[in-house]
């Protein structure tokens, strides 16, 4: 039976399920955890590693150059950045409305840091990004 378990996981493109149901269901059973609890848990980890492959893939396609967040943004630094607008874009509702953001603005201010951070930020939230400068655009 263990061998058909691991043949239908696959064949449901279930690899976390196929590959840890076995130990996971020795805990459940040592444990004393209900069926539900021991399904819930597989699913679990099915989907959160599921959730991981995509982001790696969606950060792999991006082109960004690095990976950069706002939390190692210094705002002190660059007192005209306003965080309050930036934060708020971080919320992605830009994206809802079909704006563009353009950051302007002379070299050293963190033009390039904020974009990867609000693309990481993107793609953390399942959205496609693709990173791009001005200056490449301008050659295309």
């Amino acid at each position: 039976m263990k061998e058909r378990i691991h043949e239908y996981c696959h064949q449901l493109h279930l690899p976390v399920m196929a590959e840890r149901w076995s130990a996971m269901a020795e805990y459940a059973s040592t444990h004393n955890i209900s069926y539900s609890e021991f399904l819930f848990r597989l699913l679990e980890a099915e989907i959160v590693e599921k959730q991981a492959r995509s982001i790696q893939t969606l950060i792999k396609l991006s082109k960004l150059p690095y990976r950069k967040t706002i939390d190692t943004f210094d705002f002190t630094a660059q007192p005209s950045v306003d965080e309050r607008r930036i934060r708020e874009l971080l919320t992605m509702y830009f994206i809802d409305r079909k704006e563009n953001i353009l950051f302007l603005g002379p070299p050293g201010i963190g033009k390039t840091h904020l974009a990867i951070s609000i693309g990481m930020e993107a793609i953390a939230k399942g959205y496609k990004t693709y990173f791009i400068t001005a200056h490449v655009l301008s050659i295309s």
